[in-house]
């Protein structure tokens, strides 16, 4: 008996969404929490400066959370200090959580002296990252990355 490649075709896809069913069409799914947890400067000069950031993400779901990669745009007083993207793999434990590190790359030369004046006068300075985290779940779709606070004057270092 011969089957259409067809046919073949549904009953390998029918298969697949066999085996991830509960996991794929799941609408209790809880979107886990981004925040940051640290940043320090790394190194500095006229054009370039780098930070590190550290994030942690709190998984409430009752399955493992695999991240692959994020794209992301960091703020502070509304001013962009600098875009990105990360291509580290992890995996966040369900009901956990997990660090990582990003490398950030920017020119804040010309936002220094506003900056400056805010750490100056002890005026709290506003920070936000927006990004999108990609995980390597089937069907899923993009997570929407959005941290925002505030930093105490008396803890930057310039």
């Amino acid at each position: 008996m011969t089957r259409s490649p067809g046919l073949m075709l549904m009953i390998l896809l029918a298969g697949l969404f066999g085996l991830n069913g509960c996991a794929v069409f799941d609408r209790s799914y809880t979107e886990p929490e981004v925040r940051l947890a640290n940043v320090e400067m790394l190194k500095s000069n006229l054009w370039e400066q780098s930070f590190r950031l550290r994030l942690r993400v709190d998984n409430p779901n009752s399955r493992n959370l695999p991240i692959r990669g994020m794209h992301y745009q960091v703020y502070l007083n509304n001013m962009r200090l600098a875009t990105g993207v990360t291509d580290k793999a992890f995996n966040v434990p369900a009901y956990g959580s997990e660090y990582f590190d990003v490398t950030v790359r920017s020119n804040i030369w010309r936002h220094l002296g506003d900056l400056v004046k805010l750490v100056e006068h002890q005026q709290p300075v506003n920070y936000r990252i927006d990004g999108h985290i990609r995980t390597g779940l089937f069907l899923s779709p993009k997570l929407t990355l959005r941290e925002e606070g505030t930093i105490d004057p008396s803890d930057m270092r310039f």
